[in-house]
């Protein structure tokens, strides 16, 4: 018996055979053919609230694993809400296919609803765009599409399909899955002549310079560090190319980012030899207008069309990053002056120590948050960094030891993208931890996708550095923020973190989600609607202002008022005591006021279904889950919610005195 098959399976047997791993999409009546084939032949489809969002989370996959994303948008507007996600992969380089539905054929140029002629706009934001409108020949078309998304420099493509040739039998022929990728084209060897450029410019160099971009991403060598040893070269690494060199090395010059890195400023300026491979001198190198009168320029890139742009090479090699790589491995050791690469390295280091700023009464300062993040992060975690306030607070502060660790929104600039390139990046290596670094603008925009990670079964985290304003906005003339941002945490209830102990909170939050990122259960059947406690932190400090006390005294009158002697429940000890001011009472919440001498304190314990807020009014206390161990002082707080087990003592010489709060879930 001859299975019949549609244009939609057809598509999908290709995605399978070209390596695609999850298709990301949002449904759309045109679609349903890919949506049934998806579901009979095991290709795992994750439905987004949004098409952008479905776009970036396609593209996050792919430059977490390497491989080409995917993503299924229905007609007209379905595709419009692609256009931004597709400029983004466009200006990144990274591959990834939209196919987008259109009207049925018989209806082409009759006014039918969605219906519009949307490949004018995807041909101006993608390497190829073209519309099948014969099933037999989806496949082909795919084919293309594979060539033209690799050709060269990657991109997104886009293969628009009427909804009668989706759901429409193909021939049998047509129908034949094929058994592997697609092939991807030849990239191109470096030269005999190239080779021996190359080698008389490196012989005269002393202050050289390796950058290392997007392409050797794409384009792996197993010699890259071997390079980097021989020849001694300090070398600072592009957006995709993160981590494809250890970054915890002495040799690491910082990120290749201008505006985060003053070194690599004077370093461009000062080199006499640059090595610039897989990437052009976009505006994140300064377009290469600070470079040296005396600079020589090396660039390598099988794409001939960012070869001298922005700045002519004097050696231009139209060649594989990694064939490049061999060819310098082999090549005669270079001859750098060790005084000024030192002196390069030691710039970076010390201007690495220094960034980090004071704190004021308004808030955290950024890199004292980022810096509590990665410091409590896994060595694994995967980060997005958004762009306007945040990208040049965060990417200096991070380091990568392994490629696909690092997300940025490509050279569009485009806010947006980075709570669906969090979502993106946890179907893509559910095994890593997942955190985003955004502002108060950017998270705004589709922070409903933690719905779509919720209903999966998935989990990150999102960190918000908040000034509570278009930051970038107010401030576009200057690269750093006229006052320190504030650090946010929302969880299901809102509460901030802006002082006091907040690195520590911070820290403690990290460890805690990351740690239950790891040991995520497998999705069930159906799932809740999402109270966004997939992004909330567990522990995490803020303000409690106690409204009608003008001082201490005042604020006390409670406890003063009413028995002095409190209880001590069961499970408490050294003197503790607990007045109930507002008691359960059939209320789903209490507050208390406890009074701990030295060395009284509660036992190890958790609540299956109880948040409890402990904030100081006097003395200390010092705080145990088992797995870490913190002191919080008056005017601090901290957040257990159920599960997470607790233990207080009283470690000060004078007694003191908190508030503890407490909500049935």
């Amino acid at each position: 018996m001859t299975v019949q098959m549609d244009g939609g399976a057809s598509i999908v047997g290709w995605l399978q055979a070209a390596g695609v791993e999850n298709v990301f999409s949002v449904s759309g009546g045109p679609i349903n053919s890919i949506y049934r084939a998806c579901a009979k032949q095991g290709l795992p489809l994750i439905h987004a609230r949004h098409e952008a969002a479905a776009c970036f989370m396609a593209e996050s996959a792919s430059r977490v694993t390497g491989k080409a994303g995917c993503a299924v948008v229905t007609l007209g507007p379905g595709v419009t809400n692609a256009v931004t996600p597709a400029l983004v992969a466009t200006m990144a380089g990274t591959p990834m296919i939209i196919i987008g539905a259109h009207s049925g054929t018989r209806s082409f140029e009759r006014g039918a609803g969605m219906s519009y002629d949307v490949l004018p706009v995807m041909k101006g934001v993608t390497k190829w765009a073209a519309r099948c409108i014969d099933g037999n020949r989806l496949t082909e078309y795919l084919d293309i599409a594979w060539r033209k998304m690799w050709a060269g420099r990657p991109g997104p493509v886009f293969l628009e399909v009427p909804t009668d040739i989706l759901s429409s039998a193909v021939d049998a022929a047509s129908a034949s899955t094929p058994l592997s990728a697609p092939p991807a084209p030849s990239k191109a060897g470096v030269t005999a002549a190239d080779a021996e450029a190359l080698r008389t410019l490196c012989s005269a160099a002393r202050r050289p310079l390796l950058l290392l971009g997007d392409e050797t991403f794409w384009d792996r060598s197993d010699r890259t560090q071997e390079v980097v040893d021989r020849h001694g070269l300090p070398f600072s690494t592009l957006r995709l190319a993160r981590g494809i060199v250890d970054e915890t090395q002495e040799r690491f010059a910082g990120p290749g980012y201008t505006a985060c890195n003053g070194a690599l400023r004077r370093a461009l300026a000062e080199a006499d030899c640059i090595l610039l491979v897989g990437h052009h001198f976009e505006f994140d190198l300064e377009f290469g207008d600070t470079l040296g009168p005396g600079t020589r320029v090396i660039q390598v890139a099988s794409d001939t069309e960012l070869l001298n742009r922005n700045r002519r090479a004097d050696l231009a090699i139209a060649a594989s990053p990694s064939s490049f790589f061999d060819v310098l491995a082999d090549a005669p050791p270079m001859q750098p002056d060790s005084a000024w690469v030192s002196s390069i390295l030691t710039d970076w280091a010390t201007e690495w120590k220094s960034q980090r700023g004071e704190d004021d009464n308004t808030g955290v300062h950024p890199i004292v948050a980022v810096d509590a993040v990665t410091d409590a992060a896994p060595g694994n975690t995967i980060f997005v960094s958004s762009h306007g306030n945040v990208d040049f607070w965060a990417d200096a502060r991070l380091k990568f030891s392994e490629p696909g660790r690092y997300l940025r929104a490509g050279q569009s600039g485009s806010l947006g993208a980075e709570v669906p390139y969090g979502a993106g990046a946890s179907f893509a290596d559910p095994e890593a931890p997942v955190i985003v670094f955004v502002g108060d603008g950017g998270v705004g925009f589709h922070v409903s996708e933690l719905d779509t990670a919720e209903r999966y079964g998935r989990a990150f985290i999102i960190v918000v550095l908040d000034d509570q304003k278009w930051g970038r906005s107010r401030c576009p003339s200057t690269r750093v923020l006229a006052k320190p941002t504030r650090w946010t945490c929302r969880g299901a209830t809102g509460p901030r973190s802006p002082k006091g102990s907040a690195a520590r909170a911070i820290c403690a939050a990290t460890r805690d989600r990351s740690a239950r990122q790891s040991r995520q259960p497998s999705p069930p059947a159906s799932r809740p609607s999402c109270r966004c406690r997939c992004a909330a932190s567990s522990v995490l400090t803020w303000p409690i202002s106690l409204e009608n006390a003008d001082n201490e005294d005042d604020a006390m009158k409670i406890w003063k008022n009413g028995n002095a002697t409190g209880i001590t429940p069961p499970n408490h000890f050294g003197g503790l005591t607990v007045l109930d001011v507002v008691p359960f009472s059939g209320s789903n919440f209490s507050v208390q006021v406890s009074k701990a001498p030295k060395g009284g304190g509660g036992e190890l314990h958790h609540h299956d279904d109880w948040s409890q807020v402990f904030h100081m009014i006097s003395g200390e206390m010092t705080f145990d889950t088992g797995k870490e161990r913190f002191k919080l002082s008056a005017g601090q707080a901290v957040l257990f919610e159920p599960g997470d087990p607790h233990y207080t003592i009283n470690e000060a010489d004078e007694e003191s005195t908190y508030l503890v709060i407490t909500v049935k879930q």
